[in-house]
């Protein structure tokens, strides 16, 4: 059933322009994000059943993959919702263009929108100038093993084409543990190392979950300080 066939004073549509969206429910809003139902099923049955079976908080969080396999909704609708999705994940995080970051912690506000929900893994790599303000963004994702390969020659090879003073880099443990592998810790070493040699910095490796963040190269820095405390005792 088209949206155009529904009671007008039971239009999403409608409601939306006389009252506002604040007025309208989830099923509501879906319904206007999807557009129209299936042979079976009228938008609003459709966008009611989807939020009664997954929520509007679990679709956020589904990727395509996920939401083709949800009855009612193949490749067009999927990409549809996907596509809004993320335009609400950039909006949370929008930032004025020319800001710097100065710290992890400012690092942690400029980015976190971006992680809201996050299944898979993902490496963010912030570029900077000189005066900490931000150049560019690269992300890189590895869906299937639910780990993210760090192309340190692709981030260098990047960073000198951008002219970049130096980089972030932000990544999320999708069980929401902010606690550093083996392998974050060494990355970041290697990274740093590189930079470093020709004339850049890694200014911090972080992990990030909806709500907090861990700073590796403050653990990484606290580590030396006290192996070195240790030594000098013996």
């Amino acid at each position: 059933m088209k949206m155009d066939l529904i009671e007008e004073e039971n239009r999403p549509r409608e409601k939306i322009i006389e009252k506002g969206p604040i007025y309208l429910s989830d099923s509501e809003l879906l319904a206007i994000m999807l557009g129209y139902g299936t042979k079976d099923e009228s938008i609003m049955d459709l966008s009611s059943r989807l939020i009664k079976e997954y929520s509007l908080k679990g679709m956020f969080n589904m990727n395509y993959n996920d939401l083709i396999k949800i009855s009612g909704i193949k490749k067009a609708k999927a990409t549809k919702l996907l596509a809004t999705f993320e335009i609400a994940r950039r909006a949370m995080n929008y930032q004025d263009e020319d800001i710097s970051l100065n710290d992890s912690n400012d690092v942690f506000n400029y980015i976190k929108g971006e992680y809201i929900l996050l299944k898979e893994e993902v490496l963010t790599v912030i570029y900077v100038n000189n005066t900490l303000k931000v150049i560019d963004k690269d992300k890189y994702t590895l869906y299937d093993s639910g780990m993210v390969d760090v192309p340190i020659k692709e981030i260098v090879a990047n960073a000198i084409n951008k002219k970049a003073k130096g980089i972030f880099i932000i990544h999320n443990h999708p069980g929401g543990s902010l606690n550093p592998s083996k392998n974050d810790i060494n990355t970041t070493i290697e990274l740093r190392d590189v930079l470093k040699a020709l004339g850049m910095h890694l200014f911090d490796s972080i992990i990030i979950s909806n709500d907090d963040y861990f700073s590796i190269d403050d653990y990484i820095s606290r580590t030396n300080v006290l192996n070195n405390l240790k030594m000098n005792r013996k």
